[in-house]
């Protein structure tokens, strides 16, 4: 099961970068000529200066077999500047763009650091671009299709914006806020929500429950009652993005290519207003401990695990969704005319018995799982477990949707054994299905049958298949058991490459066998560091979720890349 954070990164992240872009949008169209008072971070836009830039161009260079791709770029800069390169700029600061609110009236500048603004000019001034003084020790910066802009010159900083008034809202030194991010980042992006002016966030919101509103509409043969429950889901979900929105302090995305750590990451990060109930909240969740970390194998070719409190009040929230989610499902169950009534039944129960089964977990306070994967040639093993509340729920919903399909397919029905093996206080059944012998490459990694266990405990669920699944699962159990209430990140997700490839081997025809093999050979040579990671990690006040990739992914990419340009290249 998913925790609340990764759930609430999955439901809101699009919604809420969408309705911030409306409202920093709104808010810089809408301004004028203010003196600002206090002014106050809006939105940061920034680049790691050019000599980090530089050097992340060797590293992802180096990896499609251009080690000195910076020369090249350096080469290309002088060329295009008659020799000059970039005089006057100083190449190891960051270059951003700065907006900021004062008086609730945005302004904003591009930030470039310089050592010498006329040098920089001097530079421009061979792109035809032409520079005069303009009042307040400004001067007027004109391309040569006539579009104007203003420069203002602070120490160590030159700063451009398209009027005088909209460039006093920026600080002297920008690099008050561009510096960290810079420190974090190659390119990075923050709005600073609680700064956005409450009018253009109200505008978001109101963007964003119109286009909800708009796919409100009745659905043909949509009963009023169906309709009205539907309704009432979506107007529970716009009140909490009003409150989720009023509560959102800061929004950052940031990519980083860490050539010295040999990988690279992109962080999508929010926080709350501290002392807010989102703040509360994250921070509960931030105290993630599992009873399964058995079942979290770094060594395996996929791990999950999740853990989370779960709140009394986002328990009767999704509550509602979730009755509301099963009113549809036994809808859509009635309106099946190819089911027999009897089939109707059966599957309507499943659907009361897991949701019922959710239900108790969430009310229960807690979510906590974990899986894993492991791949070889010629074998596969999945094992997972979870913390149910009413865990025979579970057992009780899966008889009636082999019930229902035995209906429709007789012929296809798993051999099953109903509890046929007690460990202490689980019980397992066993589930079993030939598999085809024309399938050979999925017979080499199952074996002549594909094996299932499903395990049910006191307040536990487990899941196995595959070769040596019941051995497996029982394994992870008694480590599980080894380490109770172990602390783990909120949530992650974790893939071996090496692994998954060497797997995918198995089933690759003539034509992809090469390449496959090819970037095999590059993860192997990786010491271990093959991974793509997906993490939930608890900030101040908020979370962070990072999607990483290790070097050997990289060079893989890269690899990749570079067959992928052989292929196109003429003659080939």
């Amino acid at each position: 099961m998913e925790n609340q954070t990764v759930r609430t990164f999955r439901n809101r992240v699009c919604g809420v970068a969408f309705g911030l872009a409306v409202a920093v949008a709104a808010a810089t169209a809408a301004a004028q000529a203010q003196q600002a008072a206090a002014p106050k971070p809006l939105a940061v836009v920034c680049l790691s200066g050019y000599d980090e830039l530089m050097g992340d161009a060797d590293f992802l260079g180096g990896l499609t077999g251009q080690p000195n791709a910076s020369a090249v770029l350096q080469q290309l800069v002088m060329q295009m500047t008659q020799g000059k390169g970039l005089a006057g700029v100083d190449k190891s600061k960051p270059i951003g763009l700065v907006v900021e609110s004062a008086d609730d009236m945005p302004g904003g500048a591009v930030c470039i650091p310089v050592t010498d603004v006329n040098a920089l000019l001097d530079v421009a001034k061979g792109f035809g671009v032409t520079a005069d003084k303009a009042e307040n020790g400004l001067q007027k910066v004109t391309l040569p299709q006539g579009q104007g802009a203003f420069l203002k010159s602070t120490p160590g900083w030159a700063l451009i914006s398209l009027s005088p008034e909209l460039i006093n809202a920026v600080p002297a030194d920008p690099n008050t806020l561009l510096g960290p991010l810079a420190k974090e980042y190659d390119v990075s992006v923050q709005i600073h929500v609680q700064n956005v002016p409450e009018t253009y966030r109200q505008q978001a919101v109101d963007a964003m429950s119109q286009g909800a509103q708009q796919g409100l509409a009745k659905k043909e043969g949509e009963s009023d009652e169906d309709y009205a429950k539907r309704e009432k889901v979506v107007q529970m979900q716009l009140g909490e993005l009003k409150r989720f929105m009023n509560e959102l302090d800061q929004f950052t995305v940031g990519l980083s290519i860490d050539s010295k750590q040999q990988r690279a990451f992109l962080d999508i990060a929010y926080t709350g207003v501290p002392g807010s109930k989102l703040a509360k909240d994250l921070a509960q969740a931030a105290d993630a401990k599992t009873n399964f970390a058995g079942f979290i194998q770094p060594s395996a070719a996929m791990t999950f695990s999740t853990a989370s409190p779960v709140t009394e009040s986002n328990t009767a929230q999704v509550d509602q969704m979730i009755d509301a989610v099963s009113e549809q499902l036994k809808s859509q169950i009635s309106d099946d005319e190819d089911m027999s009534d009897t089939a109707k039944n059966n599957a309507k129960g499943a659907v009361e018995d897991f949701l019922a089964a959710a239900k108790a977990t969430l009310k229960s306070g807690t979510i906590d799982g974990a899986a894993a994967l492991n791949l070889s040639a010629d074998s596969l093993t999945f094992v997972a477990g979870g913390h149910v509340a009413e865990p025979q729920k579970i057992e009780s919903g899966l008889k009636k949707l082999l019930d229902v399909a035995k209906e429709k397919n007789p012929d296809k029905m798993p051999e099953v054994s109903w509890n046929s093996e007690k460990v202490g206080d689980v019980s397992f059944s066993k589930f079993s299905h030939n598999v085809p012998e024309d399938k050979e490459d999925a017979r080499k990694l199952l074996g002549d049958k594909l094996e299932m266990y499903l395990g049910i405990g006191k307040d536990t669920v487990y899941f196995a298949a595959g070769k040596d699944a019941l051995v497996a699962v029982k394994k992870a159990i008694d480590a599980s058991k080894q380490t109770p209430n172990k602390p783990i990140t909120q949530g992650e997700l974790t893939f071996s490459l090496e692994q998954i490839m060497t797997a995918a081997k198995t089933f690759a025809d003539e034509n992809d066998k090469a390449q496959i093999e090819a970037i095999s050979q590059v993860l192997s040579q990786s010491s271990g560091k093959d991974h793509v990671r997906i993490v939930a990690q608890p900030i101040e006040n908020g979370v962070r979720m990072r999607i990483e990739a290790e070097e050997g992914v990289l060079k893989a990419v890269g690899m990749a890349a570079m067959q992928q340009q052989m292929r196109a290249a003429p003659g080939q």
